[in-house]
């Protein structure tokens, strides 16, 4: 007789491990979230807001 071709499904994780996991998760995103606001504020000021501007006709722009 043969043996269906299904694979054991993986055990869950406890409780415990989810949240330790999570807890890992929201360290690295605050971590990398730090990292991109430093980067930014070390850009001149013109790069860090270009998206603030606004074009005007004949050349010009406003914040």
């Amino acid at each position: 007789m043969k043996k269906s071709g299904r694979k054991k499904a993986k055990p869950k994780p406890a409780a415990a491990n989810r949240e330790a996991v999570l807890a890992a998760l929201e360290k690295e995103s605050e971590r990398a979230q730090l990292e991109q606001i430093r980067r930014l504020l070390a850009l001149p000021m013109n790069k860090r807001t270009h998206f603030l501007r606004v074009r005007l006709p004949n050349g010009g722009s406003a914040l």
